[in-house]
């Protein structure tokens, strides 16, 4: 099998970096390809600079679908762009990232050699300016395969670009091709309904750069900005994970278990986060929210008492040594 991957970028005012995007979804070596953008009623020139690639993928083998609708939002324009899909799998780029070589044919490739799992991910690049960190680096994240948990639970990341997922199934998820047109949460509305119940797949390798841009929706100059819009982006992408999980799980005491399992990962980010920025009264009422869900560590109480006070938390801290050493002593006999 060589099945046709289907890519969509959604793109708004993207002409300083959509070139960049395109391209790198031209040099993948992959035999079957098809591209489809989505304008998102950009200002500037994309448009321009999206059907310039029409000819240079028609001359490759390869599909370019250029579309253009009236702002509705990134997950619109997947909504979109799901409705023009026709390859076997499925991946999603943002408009200022890239892909690097091999990386769909990787994919893919995995993909056929293994019909067991409904997708794969793969590590990637976080960059900004000249320092770039990867997405993972432990090996228990590396060792996930129940995708829908570790997501649910905060365990592990979903960034477009990550991952592939089977059509079939995402849409036997979505037969009419609708998914909610928020302004965030699609990579959840993709990968949660292919991820639940099955497996995933993961090729240790980065194989695409995410690059943070300073004037993002995610990121800000100003720090104060940047909390502010942080707890935004937080709460939408709650909103969306809750809205999925309403239809997605039937039985309520099983989606009541993922809900409570999101929110405590929910409120361990919005505690550190409010830590990291000094809003003392956030990371207090975040902390109690996260002793309510029964999830709480001591790794999470000892973070929350060194911000208060070093010497405070330095009792939790020999607790921990100890706790440690002991789990050591009893694996190592």
């Amino acid at each position: 099998m060589n099945g046709t991957v289907s890519v969509i970028i959604p793109c708004y005012n993207g002409e300083k970096f959509i070139d960049q995007s395109i391209e790198s979804v031209y040099i993948q070596d992959h035999a079957s390809i098809e591209l489809i953008v989505v304008d998102d009623e950009s200002a500037d020139d994309s448009a321009e600079r999206i059907k310039a690639w029409e000819q240079r993928f028609a001359q490759k083998g390869f599909t370019l679908t250029y579309i253009y609708q009236k702002n509705r939002g990134p997950g619109g324009a997947i909504d979109t762009g799901l409705k023009y899909v026709t390859g076997d799998y499925l991946s999603l780029l943002d408009a200022d990232d890239i892909y690097l070589q091999g990386a769909l044919r990787k994919k893919a490739e995995f993909l056929d050699k293994h019909p067991e799992y409904a997708g794969v991910r793969n590590n990637g690049w976080r960059v900004s300016g000249k320092d770039r960190w990867l997405f993972i680096t432990s090996d228990e994240e590396k060792r996930i395969t129940d995708l829908f948990t570790a997501l649910s639970f905060g365990k592990t990341n979903n960034w477009a670009g990550t991952y592939m997922v089977r059509t079939n199934i995402l849409f036997g998820a979505y037969p009419d091709r609708n998914i909610n047109p928020s302004r965030l949460g699609q990579n959840f509305q993709i990968v949660l309904p292919v991820a639940y119940g099955r497996k995933f797949g993961y090729i240790d390798e980065p194989l695409m750069e995410y690059r943070i841009q300073p004037e993002s929706h995610v990121y800000a100059r100003d720090l104060e900005i940047q909390y502010e819009k942080s707890i935004v982006n937080s709460n939408g992408w709650r909103e969306i994970y809750r809205s999925v999980l309403s239809w997605l799980i039937l039985d309520d005491e099983e989606r009541a278990y993922f809900l409570n399992g999101y929110d405590s990962a929910f409120y361990r980010a919005a505690m550190n986060r409010a830590i990291a920025h000094g809003v003392k009264r956030d990371a207090w009422s975040n902390y109690k929210c996260l002793k309510k869900t029964g999830y709480m560590s001591l790794d999470d109480r000892i973070t929350y008492y060194r911000s208060l006070n070093f010497a405070i938390a330095m009792p939790l801290r020999i607790l921990r040594k100890i706790r440690n050493t002991l789990n050591l002593m009893w694996t190592t006999r």
